[in-house]
């Protein structure tokens, strides 16, 4: 992990001979972690899965404020406005450590980064980038706008096909809500950009737009049509 200090390594203790387990035994121990060994009862009672896998890390509070996360500059920053549903979350944090973003900023109204099933879907995304939560617009527009970030929205009637647009660094891409849509502040105040749809489908899921938008960035930064300040982890 690059972000957050695991305090506590907790595991079910009739489980604690499986391989998954043993492995996660190691790493603690490896990193000066507590191990506590939990009765099977307990450890359910903590867990919000059917089926859980023996394990469980405590971790502190990862979230940075929103100036000491833009202090840095990172020069390419995934926005979540307002995405509510886990598994959407999830990605869209996968998907921004992926292609080597350097901060997530998830706004106001957006589910929580630390609800389970974003924790999972995330797949330990959310723990290799900077991020900051609750956000509120009007002040990570000015702050955007301040540092003199490019910002592009993912949004059906946009007016330029995502690939023909030319993405400028430092560059900031938002996605919208599943159901609404992007927030009116973002429509009146980014580029907006659109997935061409040729079939009969009406739209794309966001995590599949975000998946299809943020690896044009990729495709653009590694044919040099811009020059990011750090290489995309490919």
């Amino acid at each position: 992990m690059s972000s957050g200090r695991a305090l506590a390594c907790l595991i079910d203790e009739a489980l604690s001979n499986r391989a998954n387990v043993t492995e996660a035994l190691v790493r603690a121990t490896q990193g000066a972690v507590e191990i506590l060994l939990v009765e099977s009862k307990l450890f359910a009672s903590l867990c919000e899965t059917a089926s859980p896998q023996g394990v469980l890390i405590i971790v502190s509070d990862i979230a940075l404020p929103l100036d000491a996360l833009l202090g840095s500059r990172p020069q390419l920053v995934v926005i979540s406005d307002g995405i509510q549903d886990p598994g959407n979350m999830g990605t869209l944090i996968r998907l921004a450590d992926a292609v080597g973003a350097n901060a997530f900023v998830a706004t106001e109204g957006s589910v929580d980064i630390y609800n389970d099933k974003v924790v999972r879907a995330s797949v330990g995304s959310l723990f290799h980038l900077a991020v900051a939560q609750n956000v509120q617009p009007a002040p990570l527009l000015a702050m955007l706008t301040e540092s003199n970030y490019s910002i592009v929205a993912a949004e059906p009637r946009g007016t330029s096909v995502h690939y023909d647009f030319r993405y400028q660094m430092p560059l900031a891409v938002i996605f919208g809500n599943e159901g609404a849509g992007l927030s009116q502040i973002w429509r009146e105040a980014t580029h907006l950009v659109r997935i061409p749809l040729w079939g009969r489908a009406e739209s794309l899921n966001v995590s599949i737009s975000a998946g299809v938008l943020l690896y044009e960035i990729v495709r653009q930064w590694q044919d040099g049509l811009l020059v990011p300040q750090h290489d995309p982890m490919l």
